[in-house]
Formats: C-alpha cells, sequence, structure tokens
C-alpha cells in the first residue's frame, strides 16, 4: 500500500518517454513541410530574379548569354532581406576588389606571366582575409576574368560582365525584399512556447521529485538539463531569426506582431530557467534537503505548492502583466521563510532552495512593457480649432 507521499505506478507515465517520443516524430512532417515552404518561396524568388536579369541584360546590354549577371542574382538571394543585403554587400565587394587588384597587374606588370602572379597572389591573399565570408571567392575569379578581358583588349566585354553582375545584385535585392519576403514569426512563437511548457513541466516535475522524497534526474530523467539548454538555445535562434525576419520587410505581418517577439520575454525564461537548473542540482546533491521527517515534511509540501504556481506563472510569461497568483505566491513564499526552524544544516540548504525560487519569482515579477496601442487617424479625437 502506498504511503501518504507515495503515488502509484501510472502506465501513462511509464511509457512517458515513448510519448515524447512519438510526438517529435508525428511533429517532424509539419516541420519538413515548413522547411518545403520556405525553400520553395528562397528559390522562386531567385528563380525570378535570375530571369529578369538575363532578359533584362539581353536588352538593355545585347549580350547573347549573360550568364554573370544571372549567376550575381542567385547567389545573393537569402531566406530574409538582411541577408540579402549582407550577401549583395559582400558579392559586390568581392568583384569591386578583384578590378581593383586585376587592372594594374593587367596594364602596367610586365612580363604576362608576372602580371598573373601578382594579381592571383594579391586576390588570393584578399579571399583569405575572411572579411567577406564565403562570397570571398569572387576576389580572384573576377581579377582573373578582368585580367584576361584586359590582356585581350576586350575592354567592352569587361564593362559588360560588370553590368551584368550590378543588374543581377539590383534584381536579387529587388525580388528578395519585394516578392513575399519571409517572417519567421510564427517558428519564434511555437520555439517560446515549447520553452515555456518546458519551464513549466520541470517546475511540476520537480515539485514530484519534492514530495515523494526523490532525485530530480530520477523524476525527470538523467539528461533534463540538456533537454532545457537545447529548447533554451533554440527558442534564442528562433527568436534572432524572427527579429531579423522583420527587418527591412514590407509586409504589414512583420510590423503587426513585432511586440509579440520580445527580447525580454525570452531573458525572462532564461533567468527562471537558470534558477530552475540551480534547485535541480541542490535536490540531487543534497537529497536531504527534502528527506527528513518532521517539520521538514511540511516544508517540503509548502515548497511543492510554490513550484507548482511558480510553473504557472512561467507558462503564462508572454509579456505584459505577471499572473495574478504571483503575489500571493512571493508573499507565501516569505511566510515559508520566515517560519523555517530547522537544524543549521538543514537550515542552510531549505535556505538556497528558498533563494532560487525567490529569483525565478523575482524574475517573473517584472514583465516586459505592453505593446503600444496604435489608432488609425480616422478614429482620434479632432482637435478643437478656434475660430479666427
Amino acid at each position: 500500500m502506498p504511503g501518504p507521499t507515495e503515488r502509484p505506478a501510472d502506465p501513462d507515465e511509464e511509457g512517458g518517454d515513448d510519448g515524447m517520443r512519438g510526438a517529435r516524430w508525428s511533429a517532424l512532417p509539419a516541420r519538413m513541410r515548413r522547411l518545403g515552404r520556405t525553400d520553395g518561396a528562397e528559390a522562386a524568388r531567385a528563380t525570378v530574379a535570375a530571369g529578369l536579369t538575363w532578359q533584362t541584360c539581353t536588352a538593355l546590354l545585347h549580350t547573347p548569354d549573360p550568364y554573370a549577371g544571372a549567376v550575381a542574382a542567385l547567389l545573393i538571394v537569402e531566406t530574409t532581406v538582411v541577408r540579402t543585403a549582407s550577401a549583395a554587400l559582400r558579392y559586390g565587394a568581392g568583384c569591386l576588389l578583384g578590378v581593383l587588384v586585376a587592372v594594374p597587374g593587367a596594364l602596367y606588370a610586365r612580363p604576362g606571366m608576372a602580371g598573373l602572379a601578382l594579381v592571383v597572389f594579391a586576390s588570393v591573399l584578399l579571399a583569405r582575409r575572411g572579411f567577406l565570408g564565403h562570397h570571398g571567392i569572387h576576389v580572384p575569379t573576377t581579377a582573373l576574368i578582368t585580367f584576361a578581358l584586359l590582356r585581350g583588349h576586350h575592354r567592352g566585354e569587361l564593362v559588360s560582365h560588370l553590368a551584368e553582375i550590378v543588374l543581377g545584385i539590383g534584381f536579387g535585392l529587388a525580388c528578395s525584399a519585394l516578392l513575399f519576403p519571409a517572417v519567421r514569426v510564427r517558428s519564434a512563437e511555437r520555439a517560446l512556447e515549447e520553452l515555456r511548457a518546458l519551464v513549466a513541466r520541470y517546475l511540476d516535475g520537480l515539485a514530484d521529485a519534492v514530495v515523494r522524497r526523490e532525485r530530480p534526474r530520477d523524476v525527470l530523467g538523467p539528461s533534463w538539463e540538456q533537454d532545457l539548454d537545447t529548447a533554451l538555445e533554440r527558442a534564442r535562434t528562433a527568436v534572432e531569426e524572427a527579429h531579423e525576419s522583420m527587418r527591412w520587410n514590407v509586409r504589414p505581418v512583420a510590423r503587426r506582431r513585432r511586440w509579440h517577439l520580445d527580447r525580454r520575454v525570452l531573458c525572462t525564461l532564461a533567468d527562471v530557467a537558470q534558477e530552475l537548473a540551480a534547485t535541480g542540482r541542490l535536490l540531487d546533491a543534497r537529497p536531504g534537503a527534502a528527506r527528513a521527517p518532521g517539520p521538514e515534511a511540511a516544508f517540503a509540501r509548502s515548497y511543492a505548492r510554490l513550484l507548482r504556481t511558480t510553473a504557472l506563472c512561467a507558462y503564462s510569461c508572454r509579456g505584459g502583466r505577471p499572473h495574478p497568483a504571483l503575489p500571493a505566491t512571493r508573499r507565501a513564499l516569505t511566510r515559508l521563510g520566515s517560519a523555517r526552524c530547522d537544524p543549521p544544516a538543514a537550515d542552510a540548504e531549505t535556505g538556497r532552495l528558498l533563494r532560487h525560487l525567490e529569483s525565478a519569482l523575482s524574475c517573473l515579477s517584472a514583465p516586459p512593457p505592453a505593446p503600444p496601442v496604435r489608432t488609425h487617424r480616422a478614429l482620434r479625437p479632432l482637435r478643437h480649432t478656434p475660430r479666427r
């Protein structure tokens, strides 16, 4: 017969890991569809940019095969407008540096092999510096093309080649900014929701560990801290990608939903997760903090209730006002700390547990500001203008 603080084995809990694994596998097709939509939209923008560049170069520059412009348009189109602008800047800088390196070597270096060696050495050295990223390869490539065209007295072809590159960069930027640029708001909201749910579930699991007098790793699993760090890193990456996708974005949804991804919400959840991990490590290293009989059993029950309420407050951390139960939870924590009458060793352990919980509640008590209310001009009150 189970004791007062023990619960009978639940077959659903025994299959919890299988359920989580099944949930991950069931979410895989949705993630693959999202990746397919993102990659498909990026490929469509690159295709339109390359086609427009090809047709424009053929019509304006009378170039039969304007491959240079089409390649430039293909290579600079990225997922977001900011990344496309960065790629365009690096691509253009690499081509410009290649021309600047090749022109003196082609016009003034004698003999030709010495000039070629000088151009190759200088361009490769600049490309290896790394400030252009993977677009540094365009420095030696453009330098060799420029050197060959200048040595062969084909300056018109060189001008046409550079004009194609300029048109390709321009069309790539235009298509990336105007043809339904990506807004990664939903993926960031999903990552934050997963982090909130995981923090709340682990806080509730710590409460179960305290009440059942078990170690947290026996209740939550041996890798619960790694899972928490992974979810936190995934949320950070998703929020940064969402903010990047909303910069220079002309879609109205990017302006409407900007406040939902306040970085201070992520910082609050990160601080709560840090205190959660510290509490779990303390309970793992010092299980006696929740196993002592007598008055400590009452402390364990009260502390578990506070952990469950903190889990509820953490799950409701979405910006704006905190959960209504948060002030009462902090008062209950203060009363619990003042009512302790433990031995010195147990007093130090319970004091650390209370300090970690107080820090988590303090983080949740400082909400980020609510979004500004935008009113249409037609709905604003009319100003009184005195008559002349």
